[in-house]
């Protein structure tokens, strides 16, 4: 009683365009090709910048403010940043509105 044993062997081929892997078992040899879509490309659309500088110091403030303030990149008093300006700056220029101004940037 002799059992036969399958082996399979894998091998991949990595190109720039395509990967080819081949699959050998046992005496049959199969070849499947695989076509990598290329990369999107970017498509910059201009949104609005706005640049918020810190005017007021951020002593004596909540932990809210003070966090938010940190997550802006804003460190010392007249420090700037430039921000897309979408939702979620202005919510965070709503939260310390006292203690920033607020220019559009072209």
């Amino acid at each position: 009683m002799a059992t036969t044993q399958e082996t399979k062997k894998t091998a991949t081929t990595k190109t720039a365009a395509k990967t080819t892997k081949t699959t050998t078992k046992s005496t049959a040899t199969v070849k499947v090709e695989e076509k990598k879509a290329p990369a999107p490309k970017k498509v910059e659309a201009k949104e609005p910048m706005v640049k918020i500088t810190l005017v007021r110091s951020t002593n004596g403030i909540l932990i809210k403010q003070k966090r938010t303030i940190e997550a802006m990149g804003l460190r010392k008093i007249r420090s700037s940043v430039v921000m897309k300006d979408n939702a979620c700056t202005r919510g965070m220029i709503f939260v310390v509105k006292h203690l920033v101004t607020v220019e559009e940037v072209k």
